[in-house]
């Protein structure tokens, strides 16, 4: 009997296990295909088929600052957009598991997130785009992976893998951190400020106090911190993922509407952001106005403030709307992509908002009229104690037409711009200006602003 029996459990056990060999990715046919021993191979067999064990993980709980007078909001557009309550109710599962962190280490040196029991419905690419709905909404989440697998047994069917960069005790010890930079950006916000200043005391303190990171942007590698809100705010270096995750991260923590949008410049992948301002929205690039050299900054540091999508699209190219997603995987089904895909995006039309629109002289002629209108703009600008001040040609006036009756003395008569300084000074409205610097913005044809220049005062 006991022979008897014996021979029935591993009858039972072989039947079992060539079961579990059918399931493709089970943990029983990569344990055997990478010579594992009997008693590994029989754990692995285990957890096929009842499931991968508990996980003991610690749940973080965080708090970013609040900023007395200012109610921060929950913005979540990647989730509204999903097409479906499963797709949801897997982006809820996977939005509980990244707080959730294991002590135990994977084969790839980094920490498991607690396994994500996804609905049995849901298809892979489906999964790809969940999981990825759940990053863009949690900027906050820094040290959550791209990287995922998803894995499968009897007990669970389909789960899914995240790993983290760091452990528990390293996440909790870096987010006293965050706190601190996010304390000190979100202190200088007058009180009472309106929407446009909000963002705009944002915008500048990354400016001032981040530098492009250049090496993480040429080794393109997504796990270095300079991709995310902690590389960003407390080392201050950062690539275009940082700057578009800590601005989503920073305006909602003030009541302001934010998401990230991903598509291509300069022939490469970049990231920049949708913001809502006065019930308009507005496309914002806080690393394109962080430019690479201090001079550049003093005068280019808004010119990707709020603009439209005409103005945008002469040198950025959003990505596809992700319900236009094509299917590819990889050979152990995990799906891929190539392409760059965003969830639901607003139109940006305003002009409202634009730091340019709001601020700069426009003119569209080339004549004393003019000149009388940029010695205004310089006595205005004077007066407030400004160093720059902005023109903007109509686009269909000759850009070096305009640079040269601005800058260039002809047939005896002084400048524009040297008639204007004249005419400024012998106003009696304004302290000395003893000369003016002129910079044209532009560099080139698919420039945002191809008539645009910057007239730096330089006082006595």
């Amino acid at each position: 009997m006991k022979k008897g029996k014996r021979m029935v459990r591993l009858g039972l056990m072989a039947l079992c296990l060539a079961a579990t060999l059918c399931v493709s990715g089970c943990a029983t046919s990569e344990a055997i295909a990478d010579g594992k021993d009997f008693g590994e191979v029989m754990q692995a067999m285990k957890n096929d088929l009842f499931g991968s064990g508990l996980q003991m993980c610690s749940r973080l709980e965080l708090r970013l600052p609040v900023r007395e007078g200012f109610t921060p909001i929950e913005d979540k557009t990647a989730y509204a957009s999903l097409k479906d309550t499963t797709m949801k109710e897997a982006y809820q599962k996977i939005e509980e598991s990244i707080y959730q962190i294991s002590s135990e280490r994977a084969d790839n040196g980094c920490f498991l997130l607690r396994y994500t029991r996804l609905p049995s419905e849901l298809k892979f690419d489906d999964i790809y785009i969940v999981k990825e709905a759940v990053l863009a909404d949690h900027p906050e989440a820094f040290w959550v992976l791209g990287s995922y697998d998803i894995r499968n047994n009897f007990h669970d069917g389909n789960y899914l893998v995240l790993y983290s960069k760091y452990s528990y005790e390293e996440i909790t010890a870096f987010y006293d951190n965050i706190n601190i930079a996010t304390e000190r950006i979100l202190a200088q916000i007058p009180d009472n400020a309106d929407e446009l200043t909000r963002e705009t005391v944002i915008h500048d303190a990354l400016v001032d106090s981040v530098s492009y990171d250049f090496e993480a942007a040429e080794a393109d590698d997504s796990s270095q911190d300079a991709f995310n809100i902690y590389g960003t705010l407390v080392k201050q270096k950062a690539v275009c993922t940082g700057y578009a995750c800590s601005t989503k991260m920073l305006l909602n923590r003030v009541g302001i509407e934010c998401r990230t949008v991903v598509g291509m410049s300069k022939n490469s992948g970049h990231m920049w952001n949708q913001v809502k301002i006065n019930e308009n929205w507005y496309n914002l690039d806080v690393t394109w106005d962080d430019s690479a050299t201090e001079s550049d900054v003093l005068y280019s540091r808004y010119s990707y403030f709020n603009l439209t999508d005409e103005r945008l699209n002469r040198n950025h190219k959003t990505g596809k709307n992700i319900s236009e997603m094509e299917c590819e995987y990889t050979e152990d089904d995990v799906y891929v992509t190539s392409e760059l895909y965003n969830f639901d995006l607003e139109v940006c039309t305003s002009t409202e908002a634009n730091y340019y629109s709001m601020h700069a002289l426009t003119l569209d002629q080339m004549n004393d009229a003019s000149v009388s209108l940029i010695t205004d703009k310089m006595i205005e600008t004077a007066q407030a104690k400004g160093e720059l001040l902005y023109i903007i040609f109509d686009e269909s006036v000759s850009a070096e037409k305009a640079e040269t009756w601005l800058s260039k003395n002809t047939g005896g008569q002084y400048s524009a711009l040297g008639r204007s300084l004249s005419k400024a000074n012998q106003s009696g409205k304004i302290s000395r200006v003893k000369t003016c610097n002129l910079v044209r913005m532009s560099s080139g044809e698919d420039d945002v602003w191809p008539n645009l220049y910057a007239v730096r005062l330089i006082y006595a």
